[in-house]
């Protein structure tokens, strides 16, 4: 059984320096740790570009940003003097993956509690985690990446009762969406597609978005908002593929925050989109969705149910799954998933997700909008 931290710590820091998805999928900490803590300020380390929507969260004090080394193009100016910022700061820190410089920013932050993970790597990569985290916890390698959060809870005697990732607005972001909605006269009922991702090689077929968007449209009779992120180039193949549609989708173009498009995938009947940040932006809401997945490993990645059990897996390795109200669409071949970029593993073309049909799709968006509207727990076949 392991010990409870006392005196409670004054202060935590989070650290996340990854992706959107990743700090999304953060997020169930900071409800596990305020409910252990209510007193405790929470401040996060984020990559820039990768953690702003967290600025609305009312149980962050603070957000500090770092470079984000990983990003396509520099956002915003660089970072310096982080560790300056966070040096002896907080009773306890946290970082929530095995990196070196998450690691390295707990054990500079922490003054008496400090949580790292850590992979067998040998003595030179390993020993110093082990020697200087106060909590060295093996980082799992096939587990998925929200109860991550339910590791760093269990190794200071926190309960878990739920995991539950969640994205906060304000009313000035309802008053953007609001009016764009009314911009756009749409009154009534709506649907998201969000046919991008980060990387080319988790593309779906252009024209078959827009033949899915087209029958939703017919068969429910509610109107198409497509979304894209401000990157140019989306917005260019937004207009371009929207173009291909017979009922003209309401474009988004990037002109929204991330806590803003969760807002307005709160207020959406459906979701359809790709293996991307967006797609656990609309989990967070709980609205039904359907998700196409490549080559990407689902029992780590998928959307997180939020009304799901904690220890929710899905269970099976590959292939179309539901999780509470997602359908996750995925090939039930050997190769899936491969976890490479590509067939060719440089970020070309995934067969195992421009092989996946208009029907299947539609049949996923007819079980969640028909046949079953809203089913809770963990995934099922």
């Amino acid at each position: 059984m392991k010990a409870p931290i006392y005196p409670p710590p004054r202060s935590i820091l989070v650290v996340c320096i990854r992706l959107i998805g990743d700090v999304i999928l953060s997020t169930p900490l900071v409800g596990l740790l305020k409910a252990a803590y209510p007193d405790t300020e929470v401040d996060y380390l984020v990559n820039r570009g990768t953690g702003e929507f967290l600025e609305k969260d009312p149980r962050i004090r603070r957000v500090l940003y770092t470079r984000n080394r990983e990003a396509r193009k520099p956002v915003g100016n660089p970072e310096s003097g982080y560790f300056r910022k966070i040096f002896r700061q907080y009773d306890m820190a946290i970082t929530l993956n095995a990196s070196d410089r998450g690691n390295l920013a707990v054990l500079i932050a922490g003054r008496r509690t400090r949580i790292g993970f850590y992979q067998e790597l040998g003595v030179l990569r390993t020993g110093w985690r082990k020697l200087f985290l106060t909590h060295p916890l093996p980082f799992p390698a096939m587990m998925h990446v929200a109860r991550i959060c339910q590791l760093v809870a269990e190794a200071v005697a926190i309960p878990v009762p739920r995991l539950v990732a969640k994205i906060y607005w304000d009313r000035e972001d309802e008053g953007k969406i609001e009016e764009y909605l009314r911009r756009e006269r749409i009154a009534g009922s709506f649907f998201v597609v969000h046919p991008f991702a980060r990387w080319g090689y988790k593309y779906w077929v252009a024209d078959r978005f827009a033949k899915v968007s087209d029958e939703i449209a017919v068969r429910y009779g509610i109107r198409p908002v497509w979304t894209s992120s401000p990157d140019q180039e989306e917005v260019r193949l937004l207009r371009e593929t929207s173009s291909l549609c017979r009922i003209r989708p309401a474009l988004c173009a990037g002109e929204f925050t991330l806590d803003q498009i969760t807002f307005l995938l709160s207020r959406a009947a459906l979701y359809v989109g790709l293996d991307t940040a967006v797609s656990h932006l609309a989990a967070t809401t709980g609205i039904s969705m359907v998700v196409l997945f490549g080559p990407t490993i689902a029992e780590r990645w998928s959307p997180w149910n939020n009304n799901g059990p904690v220890e929710q897996q899905c269970p099976r390795p590959r292939g179309t799954q539901r999780a509470g109200r997602m359908i996750l669409i995925q090939k039930d071949w050997d190769c899936v998933p491969c976890g490479k970029a590509g067939c060719d593993g440089k970020g070309g073309e995934s067969r195992c997700l421009t092989e996946i049909q208009v029907p299947e799709v539609l049949d996923a968006v007819r079980e969640l909008m028909e046949v079953r509207p809203d089913t809770a727990g963990g995934c099922a076949e």
